[in-house]
């Protein structure tokens, strides 16, 4: 938006950048939750609510008037009371209150757009009776039947409005455009001078209305967007009503203290630590995350081996995990407790070749003659020799062979 203050510009100039401003939010770029996007509205309202005083205070319209009576550059002002309604209906959200004045402010704007164009005559006569009938009602109809048709009449319409502004609007935008960039297309850029003239400081005039001759089919283009913004604006004031009905049946929320929020906030942050399933890391042992059997107690996570892991390794695993945390055991944890569960076996290899079997330890300590620790040898080598031979006595060679005789 230009530095330039608002008093040295032209009006429609001063309408055209408050409209550019609003164009990242009416074409869904911007979302009004975003960071920045309630501010950014309400400085575009103040300057929307300014241009409408002076457009009061200038006598722009009046209600004796025909819209045949009106110059091009004064029918482009008349999209001003839309602007404002949709604007107020994407404000509001710093609260349930705030959001009711909102709505509320949205329904006069919307409401006092549809009766000035119907007081210029610029709708036909099946619009004027919509308008009516919104008017009287205050929202679409009750029954689904009646409401399902007025929503096809409006979408046919709206197709059928936009595909002719696009045809007619000087750069031609596409039909799905936002209709401040159709709104933008009537009014002159910051880049060439004004055509219109109304001052916003002054509330004097600074030079002719922009003629046909400039815009051929201005006047067409103008009055074919105010039945379009028509449309869009029923739409809006029906959407309105529900919301605000469902605000009505709201129960009322009392106002908190910052105590309050506070103690309610670190309670949160307590729980969120109390209801993962390691509440405090390093309170399993491994035998009680895997049974002597083997069988998983608890779903638990392998870690790395922390000694063979920096400092930084290990944040930087911990940046990206789930929401949840496991119990964990490093894998040195994981590795001692299935050698204490004796599921790690061990030896093998040239050290097991060549280490002595008990058979040939036996026998050499009977080869010290004349000591205790080889007469006790070699009692015991003659007792497993003589248990060998009871053994081979009662069981004799194939005796157990009973399938398969030679």
């Amino acid at each position: 938006m230009s530095s330039e203050p608002p008093t040295n510009l032209p009006l429609p100039q001063f309408y055209a950048r408050t409209l550019t401003s609003l164009l990242p939010l009416f074409n869904d770029v911007l979302s009004p939750s975003s960071p920045g996007a309630q501010d950014l509205l309400r400085t575009a309202l103040d300057e929307l609510y300014l241009i409408a005083r002076m457009i009061v205070s200038l006598g722009v319209f009046s209600e004796n008037e025909s819209a045949e009576e009106l110059g091009d550059g004064e029918l482009v002002f008349m999209t001003l009371g839309w602007v404002i309604g949709e604007a107020e209906a994407k404000a509001g959200l710093g609260g349930m209150e705030d959001r009711k004045g909102a709505l509320q402010r949205s329904d006069t704007a919307l409401q006092q757009f549809l009766a000035l164009i119907r007081s210029y005559k610029v709708l036909s006569s099946e619009e004027e009776a919509e308008s009516s009938n919104m008017a009287d009602q205050g929202s679409a109809p009750r029954d689904p039947a009646k409401r399902r048709e007025a929503k096809i009449r409006q979408y046919k319409r709206e197709k059928e409005l936009r595909d002719r502004i696009a045809s007619l609007a000087p750069d031609h935008p596409p039909a799905s455009s936002s209709p401040i960039t159709f709104i933008l297309s009537l009014l002159p850029s910051s880049s060439r001078p004004a055509l219109v003239s109304l001052s916003v400081g002054t509330g004097t005039t600074s030079g002719p209305v922009a003629s046909d001759e400039d815009a051929p089919h201005k006047r067409e283009l103008a009055l074919l967007l105010l039945r379009l913004l028509h449309t869009l604006a029923l739409s809006t004031l029906s959407s309105t009503a529900m919301e605000l009905s469902l605000l009505a049946e709201a129960p009322s929320r009392p106002a908190e203290s910052s105590e309050a929020r506070d103690n309610r906030t670190d309670r949160r942050e307590e729980d969120d630590q109390t209801w993962r399933l390691e509440r405090q890391p390093g309170n399993y042992k491994p035998r009680e995350l895997i049974s002597g059997g083997g069988r998983v107690l608890r779903p638990f996570t392998i870690m790395p081996s922390t000694t063979s892991m920096s400092d930084r390794e290990r944040l930087r695993s911990e940046v990206f995990r789930s929401s949840h945390r496991l119990p964990s055991m490093t894998i040195d944890e994981y590795l001692e407790e299935e050698k204490r569960r004796g599921n790690i076996i061990t030896g093998g290899g040239q050290a097991s070749y060549d280490k002595l079997t008990e058979s040939e330890l036996l026998e050499l300590a009977t080869e010290d003659d004349g000591t205790m620790a080889a007469e006790a040898a070699d009692e015991k080598q003659r007792r497993k020799q003589e248990d060998w031979a009871v053994y081979t006595e009662a069981n004799q060679k194939g005796a157990g062979n009973t399938l398969n005789r030679g």
